[in-house]
């Protein structure tokens, strides 16, 4: 709630041209005067109940879930968020509170569950539904003895780990996310679930709150430093060359004994990184031949990074991936030292960090990453010259090494 308070209005006198009048600043202190604005973000009924409830209870400080039988307490709230959100091997904890309405209990039970679903689509309708158990995890909290049914408001706490790996393999869980395609759809989700069995014809009470699982990752070894990134000397293992292959237009006929113009890409050789590094690149075009085919070559250079999931059907089928561009690759100068030689530098950013990162359930969903250079003329060269492309896939992790 906001409150308005009007402000003291100016006297006329301290508006009067002498520049000879030094007017002090007004005091300041701790609380508010009557002429200073007030925001506050809760209402005087909820401010006057924090004072006097447990935080662990209260709606707006805790992530609270109510019903009629049962209250459900999540921890305090520390981020900005609508759920409740846990990173790598993070434990959720919480707490029950039963009504006294909640008679008969037989069994009180928590659990933890994940699970990934794909939807395989064709002409908009859903053919196909691959539904997975990654995390399954339940904890009985309570189980009275048999004929006692005495009503309580007693608290029980929990806490559930998350586990490291997906159920019954050797794979890091998944963050929560989401993707759509026009082939299919994959969705990663995690979720809190509370039963509480009620004896005889009582109404079982099921309770299921969405939660979100963000972990943090890190490469499996060190990445290069900004500093030292554009350092192309040879160095053992460092960096690799590849020859980039030419690749024609389907009309196009390649004409026999021509030769032609092989580009070389030149880029760091590890296969994983960290989110947010800076990969360089290093292009090199030479054709002493035809030394304004290099020119024009070098001008349709582009570096790109890529997202692509993947997704499986049942019985192993590929049911495509779809593309994002995360970033494109800066020029950062080109040089020609000769006639018909060219060599230009580029700076890839792999995404921003902590935001990008790599991840895989077994014959379901896969995120993956890939560095795509791409060598094209413009497009009046018609079928003339060929384009060079390379793709090589990478790692990403969400944390820098260390």
């Amino acid at each position: 709630m906001t409150r308005l308070f009007t402000p003291v209005p100016y006297v006329e006198e301290f508006w009067a041209d002498d520049h000879n009048l030094c007017l002090s600043s007004p005091p300041y202190s701790a609380e508010a005067i009557n002429s200073e604005l007030v925001l506050q973000e809760l209402s005087p009924l909820e401010l006057g109940s924090i004072d006097d409830a447990d935080p662990l209870w209260s709606p707006t400080l805790s992530f609270l879930y109510k019903s009629s039988l049962v209250s459900i307490s999540l921890g305090q709230r520390v981020w900005g968020r609508k759920q409740p959100v846990y990173g790598f091997n993070g434990l959720v904890q919480g707490a029950i509170k039963l009504s006294r309405k909640c008679t008969h209990i037989v069994r009180l039970e928590v659990s933890l569950l994940g699970r990934v679903k794909v939807f395989a689509s064709n002409r908009a309708m859903i053919s196909q539904v691959v539904d997975y158990n990654i995390v399954s995890y339940p904890v009985v909290l309570s189980s009275p003895p048999p004929g006692q049914f005495t009503p309580t408001e007693e608290c029980f706490p929990f806490s559930i780990p998350f586990p490291s790996f997906v159920k019954g393999g050797t794979s890091p869980l998944p963050p929560s996310c989401a993707t759509w395609s026009s082939t299919f759809s994959s969705e990663v989700e995690y979720c809190v679930t509370v039963d509480v069995y009620r004896k005889g014809l009582r109404r079982h009470e099921l309770r299921v709150i969405p939660i979100m699982y963000l972990p943090k990752s890190w490469p499996s070894h060190p990445t290069p430093r900004r500093d030292s990134a554009f350092d192309f000397r040879p160095a053992p293992g460092a960096y690799r060359t590849i020859a980039l292959p030419p690749v024609w237009p389907n009309d196009a006929c390649p004409v026999a004994n021509v030769k032609v113009t092989m580009p070389t890409l030149c880029f760091p050789s590890g296969v994983t990184y960290s989110s947010g590094d800076l990969i360089p690149l290093k292009v090199t075009v030479q054709s002493s031949e035809a030394p304004a085919l290099v020119e024009l070559l070098m001008q349709g250079v582009e570096a790109q990074l890529v997202k692509q999931t993947i997704a499986w059907a049942k019985g192993g089928q590929v049911l495509g991936g779809r593309e994002i561009v995360v970033c494109k690759g800066n020029l950062i100068k080109t040089d020609t030292p000769q006639e018909g030689f060219a060599v230009s530098y580029f700076g890839l950013a792999l995404g921003e960090p902590g935001k990008e990162q790599s991840w895989r359930v077994a014959d379901m969903v896969e995120m993956i990453y890939l560095i795509r250079v791409t060598i094209r003329c413009p497009e009046g060269a018609g079928n003339f010259v060929p384009t060079y492309k390379h793709v090589s896939r990478i790692g990403l992790a969400s944390e820098p090494w260390g």
